[in-house]
């Protein structure tokens, strides 16, 4: 059994992964990921710490390296099809696949979620931060939980088209994760010899 997968393999599903990969304590966590972000579209040139210029793939390709450093992280391609189950016991299906996990993050992005949730479609609405229509969101609870165990992250949370936002929005859902593991709040901090 996974402890975490997340579902999304772009900005926000990676820098989950990242900062899960980084807690000190193991947190076994998949990503499955169908290949369709968005971002492999883009050429960055606002990103702190990233050079001017830098295609949305390598992007993508640096922050997959950073979080498949740590052994607590795996990736797999694939299509999610169903999540059935609750916190503690989910079962992720996919195209010739079936995972268990305690924890599931939504990041997916706007365009669609054909993914069901116990036999259900999971509801969807018109994203109003978007700059153009036919984008969706799922209306999230406080740190962007969906339901107990399943949290949302990216541009499918509501936050606005941008790397850092998206980031930080995967960000944030490893931290409320972390935070319903611990039953307290947990942030990932480091300081110089804290990993020696």
């Amino acid at each position: 059994m996974k402890d975490i997968i997340i579902i999304g393999g772009g900005v926000a599903g990676l820098g989950a992964a990242l900062t899960l990969g980084s807690n000190k304590s193991a947190i076994n966590t998949l990503v499955i990921d169908d290949g369709k972000s968005d971002l492999k579209k883009a050429e960055l040139h606002n990103i702190p710490f990233v050079k001017k210029g830098t295609s949305g793939i390598e992007a993508l390709e640096a922050l997959k390296a950073n979080a498949l450093e740590f052994s607590s992280v795996e990736f797999k391609e694939g299509r999610v099809l169903s999540i059935d189950g609750s916190k503690g016991e989910f079962s992720v299906k996919g195209d010739g696949f079936e995972f268990k996990s305690k924890y599931v993050i939504l990041a997916t992005g706007a365009h669609e979620l054909n993914i069901l949730l116990n036999g259900n479609a999971i509801p969807t609405q018109s994203h109003d931060l978007m700059p153009k229509d036919g984008f969706i969101k799922i209306d999230c609870e406080s740190r962007q939980k969906l339901q107990d165990g399943i949290f949302v992250a990216g541009l499918l949370s509501g936050v606005t088209t941008m790397y850092a936002t998206a980031l930080g929005s995967g960000v944030e859902a490893s931290c409320a994760i972390l935070s319903d593991i611990a039953n307290k709040i947990t942030i990932i901090h480091d300081f110089k010899g804290s990993r020696d």
